[in-house]
Formats: structure tokens, sequence, C-alpha cells
């Protein structure tokens, strides 16, 4: 039976330590079983559907046991039974490669708790800052 996640925060906690542990029983639980559910991992498209999400997580769980991942959540937002988390992940790709990615995470309350309904981490690209001028 899936545990009762009692605030969007221990979604997430759960969600990130299923991911760092390579645990794919448990990162499917955390995600809601709906069809409306949205999964962006970085450089693709949208996969939607808990089904076609948990294959996604299935693949990319299958390719370690577990992983160096930290994810640092710097702005929250939550009303009417949803939580908007944005945060940066740090994930060691290689030996010696980590991949910077800009992350946002959706989760709603559900009659089991809350449960992600969406993540998008998309790469952060680093060079020079924009020009301020505008053409």
């Amino acid at each position: 039976m899936p545990v009762k996640h009692l605030t969007a925060d221990a979604a997430e906690a759960e969600f990130y330590r299923a991911f760092a542990e390579g645990r794919l029983d448990a990162m499917n639980q955390i995600w809601a079983d709906s069809e409306a559910v949205v999964c962006i991992h970085p450089a693709r498209s949208a996969i939607t559907g808990h089904g076609a999400v948990a294959d996604s997580w299935k693949d990319i769980l299958q390719e370690s046991a577990s992983f160096d991942l930290s994810f640092r959540c710097t702005s929250k937002h939550e009303a009417d039974g949803l939580a908007v988390h944005i945060g940066l992940e740090r994930l060691a790709v290689e030996p010696g490669q980590i991949a910077n990615l800009a992350v946002t995470n959706v989760y709603r309350r559900t009659p089991d708790g809350w449960r992600i309904i969406l993540h998008h981490a998309a790469p952060i690209h680093e060079g020079p800052e924009p020009d301020e001028t505008v053409h």
C-alpha cells in the first residue's frame, strides 16, 4: 500500500529518495494514478499518463542502482490543493560530468495524500549573460 504523504514536501522528499536510490516501486507510487500526469525529462518531449511515465522511469532507473543526485527547492507556491515547487537538480551523469537542471514539480492533494502530477527537468545552459539591450 502506498505511503500517504501529508504534505507536498513529504511527497517531494519521497520522489527524490526513490530517484536517488533507483527504487522503481516507490517512484511509481509517488505519481498520481491518472492519465493527466506529465513528465518531461531533460531534452525530451512530454510523456503523459501514469503508465507511460512509469515506463520512462523504468528505463532511467535500470541504468544504475543509485544516482548521485541533489535537489534544492528555490520557490514554493501552494493553493487550492496544488503545490508548485521550482528548484535545481544536480545529477552526476558520469564520473566527472555533472548535469545542472532547472526543475518544476507539481503536486496534487488527493484522498491518498499528496502525489506528483508533473515533473519537468531542463538543462541549465551556462554561457554569457544575455545582452540587456532590447533590439
